[in-house]
């Protein structure tokens, strides 16, 4: 495999692992791992296939084009702006989950309010991003790195703790199910780097099938991994009803004061790189959509918008971590299965899309637009 499908894989890889991943055993838990497992598996399953109709859809246009361009080119204004706000609903649902996630962290560090503990990681991310993002790229690399292999240690330290007994135990129940589906869905959330990856590595068919499978296949073994571990360090009583990254971390670290604060550091580097990631997109795409500048007045209230929103949900809801990445799943199903779906159909019923199209025909489409329609109804039954 040569090394920019190497790197493409990495993109894909690296965009899905992050915070997210906090969230699964607290959903997941009640059910039990095996059941947690079947469903991870199916929501593999729909973010590839959402991800094939992007490939199937960025190749008609070519290399170089971003979401929102294709969008309107192929649905016009309205689906131009149903686009444009499912991102920002998307970013803000995140950054408002990491924004809770980090603060109930610093709090169960420092012993101070939850809510001040995320108001002083936004009020520190602010001015980082009025300084400037150039240097914050780079560094976010770095710190992926050291999350990913934070992860790792945190991995080994809980084998050491783990009861094969507890996978065995769980109630599935329909609201349970359904609960959960968001959540695993927003863990998949790697589309927006599909037009980055085809511009990347061109109009290679077999290479981009090739990544986008491995790429997404990478956080899923992650994903079964962590939730062996987690799932086995505590029961689905003690994990349910569980809405918080502390109280999660308190529970599978057993106790034990070095594990707590091995697996803390992998949950702050996690939420970090998250953030970060999320945070800098939004920022893009605020002075883009509102025309604002790059001088400082007009930085500082771009890092306003980005960041005020966001601070005042935590502030009002402290506990909101599970909830945010919920609602984030909802806006990703519109902008990685809704609009995909619809396009994909009209650009075939056009005769277009010869070049490459998503197996299984309008069936696998309408049957992807079924499982969109579950995943946001979920937040609401």
């Amino acid at each position: 495999m040569s090394s920019k499908n190497i790197g493409a894989i990495s993109i894909v890889a690296g965009t899905a692992i992050g915070a997210g991943m906090l969230g699964l055993p607290m959903v997941i838990g009640s059910l039990g791992f095996f059941t947690g497992c079947l469903i991870l598996l199916i929501m593999w399953a729909l973010a590839v296939y959402s991800g094939l109709m992007l490939i199937e859809i960025n190749l008609e246009f070519g290399p170089g084009v971003n979401f929102n361009f294709m969008t309107r080119e192929v649905l016009g204004r309205p689906g131009q702006i149903i686009a444009t706000g499912s991102v920002f609903f998307l970013a803000y649902c995140l950054l408002v989950a990491y924004m809770t996630g980090m603060g109930s962290l610093i709090s169960s560090v420092i012993s101070v309010d939850a809510r001040i503990g995320s108001a002083a990681f936004a009020v520190i991310s602010a001015i980082i991003f009025y300084i400037g993002t150039n240097a914050l790229v780079s560094a976010n690399k770095t710190l992926f790195s050291i999350m990913l292999g934070a992860m790792v240690v945190s991995f080994a330290c809980l084998g050491g703790q783990l009861n094969l007994q507890n996978l065995t135990l769980g109630t599935p129940t329909s609201k349970g199910l359904l609960f959960a589906l968001p959540v695993l869905f927003t863990s998949f959330g790697f589309h927006a780097s599909i037009p980055s990856v085809v511009s990347f590595v061109g109009e290679s068919k077999k290479s981009l099938v090739k990544i986008l499978i491995i790429g997404s296949t990478i956080p899923g073994l992650c994903y079964v991994a962590w939730l062996m571990l987690s799932l086995g360090s505590a029961s689905p009583e003690q994990l349910a009803g569980m809405a918080n990254v502390d109280a999660l971390v308190a529970l599978i670290s057993g106790g034990s004061t070095w594990i707590g604060r091995v697996v803390s550091f992998f949950a702050v580097l996690a939420l970090v790189t998250s953030f970060f990631g999320v945070s800098l997109g939004l920022f893009d795409l605020v002075a883009e959509t509102f025309k604002r500048g790059n001088d400082r007045t007009s930085r500082a209230g771009t890092s306003a918008l980005v960041f005020l929103p966001p601070l005042a949900a935590s502030v009002l809801a402290p506990g909101s971590f599970i909830a945010a990445l919920s609602h984030a799943g909802s806006a990703l199903a519109i902008i990685a299965i809704f609009l995909p779906c619809i396009m994909v159909l009209k650009m075939r019923s056009a005769g277009k899309n010869q070049a490459f199209r998503a197996v299984g025909g309008s069936p696998a489409v309408f049957a992807s637009f079924l499982f969109g329609l579950v995943i946001i109804a979920a937040n609401y039954l």
